[in-house]
């Protein structure tokens, strides 16, 4: 036998939000597949999904399924296949697409005496986007008291502000906040921890 070969070209694809990684290969033993992101090997996670199918003809299909994917996972990308007389590897250049970026870090805002607290995220895209919010990971309930406002950015024309207003903050408002901007092309978040004095 001779090491495992790739057959035809590695695939990127990105479907619902997720990047697939796609390369078929001739002779692999499958239980030695190795991904990499970088220099750090990549173990399966629930963003993070592997999978193999097989394609006859020795040949074997796999696919690395990154979810929720957005912007700190751009990079290099690399899987290592191997069977009893050596081992070959594909490598994928995975960039964000025209995802939204952010002008600023998020800012902490306090009006009327302190009376609203205003988390403000600044973002840009040439797509339309939209933002999401969280707190400490599950998404915030909106009420009379709690707010999410978004305005056109004063300072950039393709910019925009997205801003979760509280009134009257209470010690259970206290948690991590995220913002997770998304457009057709991707997604990019920030985060930050509102504690009060």
């Amino acid at each position: 036998m001779a090491p495992p070969s790739i057959y035809g070209e590695p695939k990127i694809r990105s479907e619902n939000g997720s990047v697939f990684l796609e390369v078929v290969v001739t002779g692999a033993d499958v239980s030695k597949i190795q991904w990499f992101f970088g220099a750090d090997e990549l173990e399966e996670n629930e963003f993070l999904k592997f999978s193999n199918s097989d394609e006859g003809g020795n040949r074997t299909l796999f696919v690395a399924e990154i979810k929720d994917f957005d912007k700190p996972l751009a990079g290099e990308y690399k899987a290592v296949f191997a069977n009893a007389d050596g081992e070959n590897s594909a490598a994928f250049t995975v960039t964000a697409g025209n995802a939204p970026d952010f002008h600023d870090k998020p800012h902490i805002v306090q009006r009327d005496n302190g009376n609203v607290i205003v988390i403000k995220v600044r973002a840009k895209s040439h797509l339309e986007m939209k933002a999401e919010w969280f707190k400490d990971d599950k998404p915030v309930k909106f009420t009379d008291r709690v707010k999410a406002v978004v305005k056109k950015d004063d300072k950039d024309k393709d910019g925009f502000q997205f801003l979760l207003e509280i009134t009257g903050p209470i010690k259970e408002d206290e948690a991590k906040y995220k913002c997770i901007v998304k457009n057709s092309e991707g997604q990019n978040q920030q985060s930050l921890n509102l504690v009060f004095d």
